[in-house]
């Protein structure tokens, strides 16, 4: 039986309020009185979607859920041996890495830089492939990259072998409206705990080498 999608099933969305504009239009209205049934229905579906459309508008990106932490990579992690913790997006944010010797401390023990760096939960993918991005940050800065530092970016970009950097403007928090600075590889969702280790040890050498470079801090 062919189903019935007149005002029976919009009587079960519309609140009553609705079809009294409805009617109301209707008895003032002679060209519409005179319509057939299923021209009538086909306003009633409009004004549905008329009435409707600002919720629906508004609900957008509402309550997106989140991305559950991936096990691989938790697997991968724990073989490794890293330390880490899980953040607001459920990524995993791994306790700042050692990455070169500077000097030693008065005591005679050995002084080094290190750096965060995080491992995406979430992956992207194009055709059979599954993509996982591990990303270490080097730079917060106020405004826009200079175009000294841009160019120096971009070169950086053309000699290393794996990774690229980039620039994000934070959205929310303390630092809402500054630009992020980080050097971000993406790899197989799927690899082994040595691919992985290969590639974070790639990105936080090159985020800190160029952080100690154009700041000479060492602030992640």
């Amino acid at each position: 039986m062919k189903p019935n999608f007149g005002v029976s099933f919009l009587s079960f969305i519309l609140p009553p309020s609705s079809f009294n504009i409805l009617r109301i239009f209707r008895s003032n209205n002679t060209r519409l009185k005179g319509l057939p049934s299923p021209m009538t229905r086909m306003i009633l579906v409009l004004a549905c979607l008329l009435i409707f459309a600002p919720v629906a508008f508004s609900q957008i990106g509402a309550g997106t859920p989140k991305t559950a932490a991936d096990p691989r990579v938790k697997a991968a992690l724990d073989k490794i041996g890293y330390k880490y913790e899980l953040d607001s997006n459920n990524d995993y944010k791994l306790i700042p890495i050692e990455t070169t010797q500077e000097g030693t401390s008065p005591d005679g023990k050995p002084k080094w830089r290190s750096n965060l760096v995080y491992v995406n939960s979430n992956t992207e993918k194009y055709g059979t492939l599954e993509i996982r991005e591990v990303l270490a940050p080097a730079l917060l800065l106020d405004g826009p990259l200079s175009a000294d530092m841009a160019n120096r970016l971009l070169r950086e970009n053309n000699s290393v072998k794996l990774g690229a950097w980039r620039v994000l403007i934070v959205n929310e928090g303390k630092n809402a409206g500054k630009r992020l600075v980080m050097f971000a590889a993406q790899i197989s969702a799927d690899s082994d705990a040595e691919s992985l280790r290969l590639a974070i040890k790639s990105v936080i050498l090159i985020a800190d080498r160029m952080e100690k470079e154009l700041t000479n801090a060492d602030d992640y």
